[in-house]
């Protein structure tokens, strides 16, 4: 037996010295080839239908979806799975917010009486969905109104009857900011032209109308009519909910080369101030294929949203042009590719063209984004697009 233990020990040492004392050969191991045309976005369906005109939605910090469906004249509420919970009578709403209160904030007509004679104005509404009964869309009462414009002076002229109110970005300290179109646009007048980007306060009170400062002096008429709009603040509710006052917007004025801009308040010697951010990459094809500063890349901006995450992204609804854009927070067009397609170059996710199909539109008006899932108001089709990368699945 002594014997055997000696014979059988060298060819066990033997055997693993060859294992040990060499780098093992992988060479055997196939090395994944990343597609990047695999990356997309793709449809979730059926799509949210059953309304007559949906112009704006928002997602909620109680995790609810709020669609204004204008013509219908009602804020409808669906959970997750689209469920419908109930609506909220407002003739003519077209836009609609939430702050971290849960109230909305939603934009509409108000009929007034000035002077003996009935006129119809655009007016900002504050409703709040918790009462005795309980909380949601079905309690919701409003507790305040805003009328333009004497949110901000009480004189008024006929002018005043053509001046609308676009969309709503709610900050993380429950200020907000709104995109105001008209026709009166004389820079010098008191409260601002029409067209305008006007911040509100948490009580509802109106605080300025936003003028940019640039190298070339104050440009109180810098916003040509403003349509979208975004703020960084976003669900879910917690302390971590960002304090940026900072905001993206979008013009639809014809003639303008760059419609899409990023608005930061700066503080200088004779105080705050607003300057337009002009850092986009652009141009250089080996970055990307598209570039969010292109001159005339849009026509109509009326949606922009962000996306969450370590690697947020900006999502522009162009309702010209009927498509989703999406671009890094450089003005890069597309999306980071995983790791695994041993590229950083951004693939191209943006979708869209004039139809009914799955990943067609007839004029966007707002999106969205939450969980992972994008969602897209496809007004001219009724009906509320969901869709998600293929990379987040």
């Amino acid at each position: 037996m002594a014997k055997r233990g000696i014979l059988f020990l060298p060819l066990l040492l033997i055997s693993c010295g060859d294992f040990f004392g060499k780098k093992t050969d992988l060479s055997f191991i196939e090395v994944p080839q990343y597609d990047n045309t695999l990356i997309a976005y793709v449809p979730i369906l059926p799509y949210w239908e059953g309304f007559q005109y949906p112009v704006d939605i928002c997602v909620g910090y109680d995790d609810l979806y709020y669609v204004a469906d204008s013509l219908a004249g009602e804020i409808v509420c669906l959970d997750e799975a689209g469920r419908r919970l109930g609506s909220f009578r407002l003739p003519g709403v077209h836009a609609v917010a939430q702050d971290r209160r849960l109230d909305l904030i939603a934009a509409a007509p108000a009929d007034t009486v000035i002077g003996g004679q009935r006129y119809t104005l655009e007016a900002l509404y504050r409703i709040r969905l918790r009462g005795a009964s309980g909380y949601g869309i079905r309690h919701a009462t409003i507790v305040s109104r805003s009328i333009h414009p004497f949110y901000f002076k009480s004189t008024f002229s006929t002018t005043d009857t053509l001046v609308r109110f676009r969309r709503i970005a709610v900050l993380g300290d429950n200020s907000y900011y709104v995109t105001r179109n008209g026709v009166d646009n004389d820079p010098t007048k008191f409260g601002g032209p029409d067209d305008a980007v006007i911040r509100f306060n948490s009580r509802d009170e109106w605080q300025e109308a936003i003028v940019v400062e640039s190298a070339t002096g104050s440009q109180a008429d810098f916003f040509r009519k403003p349509w979208a709009i975004a703020g960084r603040a976003r669900p879910p509710q917690s302390p971590f909910v960002s304090t940026a006052e900072g905001f993206w917007v979008g013009l639809t004025a014809p003639g303008l080369p760059l419609k899409v801009h990023s608005v930061v308040p700066r503080e200088g010697e004779q105080g705050r101030f607003y300057e337009v951010e002009f850092r986009w990459v652009q141009g250089d094809s080996s970055l990307a294929d598209g570039f969010l500063a292109t001159p005339f890349r849009f026509e109509r901006p009326e949606g922009i949203a962000f996306t969450g995450g370590a690697q947020p992204y900006l999502i522009i609804a162009d309702g010209g042009k009927d498509s989703v854009y999406v671009f890094t927070l450089s003005g890069l067009e597309g999306v980071i590719p995983p790791p695994a397609a041993g590229s950083r170059r951004p693939v191209k996710v943006s979708f869209g063209g004039r139809g009914q199909g799955p990943l067609q539109m007839q004029r966007p008006t707002a999106v969205a984004h939450h969980k992972r899932i994008l969602y897209v108001v496809d007004a001219g089709n009724r009906r509320i697009m969901r869709l998600r990368l293929t990379t987040d699945w």
